[in-house]
């Protein structure tokens, strides 16, 4: 049992005076750390430092499984944008280790053709993503710009068999990933500390970045 002063104590201790909302953790932090650890694996394995195998379960459960709980916890805290995101790219990374236990496996294989074009679809969609992303701030939109231009070019090279053109892709995958994790370092400080310790640079569009640095 307590009393109303208590309650009071501890109602005060759950809010924050931005927003009138509850106090939670961002989603983002996840999010990013999800996508970092998935994309950093993925494209370390296509530029032939390590096999597949990692892909397999890091893919799952970072990049799947992380990514989506984070999206869907944007949805709780009314962000459209990034629940749309993280959403995507989650289940993206939910399908990718079925393409790799496919082949593993030879049931239900996919064709280099038909990877090729859920890369494209992703790449479009990551285009997509990018002039929203603007209104944030500088680093997530030329994030989206190089995930949208890594699995294009990995899309071509799945098409033609270029060689050349995935490894390209595979680097400006991993610039991506060495962005959102600048990101999560800048998120993770002001999140926990309220501190600015890294620029994210001006938002390209001026816009409501909702609750997003």
């Amino acid at each position: 049992m307590t009393d109303g002063t208590t309650n009071i104590a501890i109602t005060d201790a759950i809010r924050v005076p931005h927003r009138g909302g509850l106090r939670v953790a961002d989603p983002g932090l996840i999010g990013l750390l999800g996508f970092v650890i998935a994309t950093l694996t993925a494209q370390l394995a296509h530029l032939g430092l390590q096999d597949d195998a990692p892909v397999f379960w890091v893919g799952a459960v970072f990049g799947g499984v992380v990514q989506v709980t984070a999206g869907m916890l944007s949805y709780f805290a009314g962000d459209n944008f990034h629940f749309i995101v993280y959403n995507a790219f989650g289940w993206y990374w939910i399908v990718v280790p079925g393409f790799l236990l496919g082949e593993e496996l030879g049931s239900f294989a996919v064709t280099a053709q038909a990877r090729g074009l859920f890369s494209l679809a992703f790449a479009i969609l990551a285009l997509m993503f990018a002039p929203a992303g603007s209104v944030h701030n500088t680093v997530l939109p030329v994030t989206l710009l190089c995930v949208s231009a890594g699995l294009g070019l990995q899309s071509v090279a799945a098409f033609t068999g270029a060689d050349g053109t995935a490894t390209v892709g595979s680097i400006i995958l991993l610039v991506a990933a060495a962005l959102a994790a600048y990101m999560l370092v800048e998120k993770f400080y002001w999140r926990t500390m309220g501190r600015r310790v890294v620029p994210l640079g001006p938002p390209w569009i001026t816009g409501d970045p909702n609750p997003e640095s």
